[in-house]
């Protein structure tokens, strides 16, 4: 969360300076291509750490920059670390799911989180929990609107770029 809201302020402020930076006269269009490229970079980090997994009363939430499982306990069969460190969730259709957000890394051999993240859910596993609610591992998009809103003024920015003339 720290790195996702540095990388928004930073880049958002760089996009708001290079936008003030129109009206005092700058070429429109070099100003628009480095306000898309913040908006981008916004973007993209926001969908990258905005990874993570959740745990609550029904089931396993994983949240990926693309699409969100939501995986009711009585369906996830195994989980474990992998060989390269990375959390491996495994259902009942021998589905294995991958969050990003413990994808092993050099940071992780030396802090163990995925290991800590393995033993709470097994710990979540082994609770007795509310088996109400989805029958079904539901998987959707992952609707970050922080990340879409600036995916979208990108583009904006970019057509703008292209269009504008000085």
């Amino acid at each position: 969360m720290v790195l996702s809201a540095i990388v928004t302020t930073g880049f958002g402020v760089m996009t708001l300076g290079f936008g003030v930076s129109m009206t005092a006269g700058w070429p429109p269009q070099g100003a628009l291509a480095v306000m898309a490229a913040c908006l981008g970079a916004i973007a993209f980090c926001r969908r990258i750490t905005g990874a993570r997994v959740v745990l609550d009363q029904q089931g396993v939430i994983i949240v990926n920059p693309v699409f969100t499982y939501e995986i009711p306990y009585r369906y996830v069969s195994k989980v474990e670390s992998d060989r390269r460190g990375s959390l491996v969730i495994t259902t009942r259709e021998a589905v294995e799911i991958r969050p990003l957000g413990f994808a092993g890394s050099i940071i992780d051999h030396f802090v163990g989180s995925t290991e800590t993240a393995v033993a709470k859910i097994k710990a979540a596993l082994a609770e007795r929990r509310d088996l109400r609610g989805s029958s079904h591992p539901v998987r959707r998009f992952t609707r970050p609107w922080v990340a879409d809103a600036c995916a979208i003024g990108t583009v904006v920015c970019v057509v703008l770029a292209l269009v504008v003339r000085p």
